[in-house]
């Protein structure tokens, strides 16, 4: 797998070149080696194409010894999903009392491997391992007066400092473990309780124990609280047998982060031609496991497992016009019709993996 193509922004901050922007385990090797020459001590890649898109979204290595100032996001939610390293977040009060933790690891790890901050609660990373790296979401545009530091918030310069700060916390948990806390509201989907929400590797089993028994074969958890967040996430989980009309989305990217199964992504032009396939699966497939869908352009996702499961993220609120079907692509209702596209796609999608 060869590296995404970039531009260099600053020292330490790279912006995704590609037309369709995807990401693969060579781009984290990419990141880490990129840690040291930092004058952070974190790089990242930002896969939003400017600071004004409505979802600023960035893959970010840490060094273990990186210091991140407590912090809170005036009004907006971000999210924090862990692929690489442990560490944890700590939540604190008006005052600088911890008031909660949740310590993190990769999906194949016991503990949680996202976790979801409301806005306007104060928070900081503490890293546990040599390294980290995590994809990280927050609604745009970007604005630095959007994130504030409270007075009590100590803005350590010294190397010191910063290492008892790290300590001090890294040895303080507050919280149990504790598995996503959801209801089931309707065939096809859960929405997760409100506060701050994480999600561990082991919450998504019974989805994918339901997913068979879905009419559509899929199931989600939705993350955000309501159709008007500002910013939507959920865990979905397909079967080898789904089907996805192609579609479009005005206005506004989506991203999909694969956590299993593989599967290839295709693009279309807007009369069904294919423009490209990316091959997807997980992090230790090889494959991207990551790609962003700009707004405007028809798409689809095809099955290539048993199984798939994503995170999913798009700009709220949630209005059914901002989602167009192909006018060329059968809807899932007529099964002889979506056989019969099938077909015809996958002859397309092997013209283009030949040239």
């Amino acid at each position: 797998m060869t590296k995404t193509s970039t531009a260099l922004l600053s020292p330490g901050v790279w912006q995704s070149a590609d037309r369709f922007p995807r990401f693969s385990e060579t781009d984290v090797q990419f990141c880490l080696a990129e840690v040291a020459g930092s004058p952070t001590k974190r790089s990242r890649v930002c896969m939003h194409p400017v600071p004004a898109d409505r979802m600023q979204e960035m893959f970010i290595a840490f060094d273990g010894k990186t210091y991140v100032r407590p912090s809170f996001h005036r009004d907006r939610d971000e999210s924090f999903h862990m692929i690489d390293g442990f560490g944890k977040y700590v939540f604190f009060d008006d005052e600088g009392a911890v008031t909660g933790d949740v310590r993190l690891g990769p999906y194949e790890s016991d503990l949680p491997f996202y976790c979801r901050i409301p806005g306007n609660l104060a928070h900081s990373l503490i890293v546990f391992s040599e390294h980290a790296v995590a994809h990280e979401i927050a609604i745009g545009p970007f604005d630095r007066a959007n994130t504030c530091f409270p007075g009590w918030s100590p803005d350590y310069q010294l190397d010191a400092e910063k290492e008892a700060f790290r300590l001090r916390y890294a040895s303080e948990p507050v919280h149990p473990l504790m598995g996503c806390q959801y209801e089931r509201l309707t065939e096809e989907m859960c929405r997760a309780k409100p506060g701050v929400v994480s999600v561990r590797r082991s919450d998504l089993e019974y989805l994918k124990s339901e997913v068979h028994r879905t009419t559509r074969k899929r199931i989600r958890l939705c993350v955000h609280q309501t159709d008007e967040a500002v910013l939507h996430e959920m865990f979905v989980v397909y079967t080898g047998m789904t089907y996805v009309r192609p579609n479009v989305h005005m206005g506004k990217d989506e991203s999909l982060h694969i956590l299993e199964g593989e599967a290839d992504f295709v693009f279309f032009d807007d009369d069904g031609a294919v423009l490209d396939v990316i091959a997807l699966g997980d992090q230790k497939s090889g494959k991207n496991f990551f790609v962003r869908v700009p707004q405007g352009i028809y798409h689809t996702i095809i099955m290539r497992s048993d199984y798939m499961i994503i995170h999913e993220a798009t700009p709220g609120p949630f209005d059914r016009k901002d989602t167009l079907w192909a006018p060329w692509a059968p809807p899932d209702s007529d099964g002889a019709a979506v056989a019969k596209y099938q077909n015809e796609m996958e002859s397309a999608i092997g013209q283009i993996s030949k040239k």
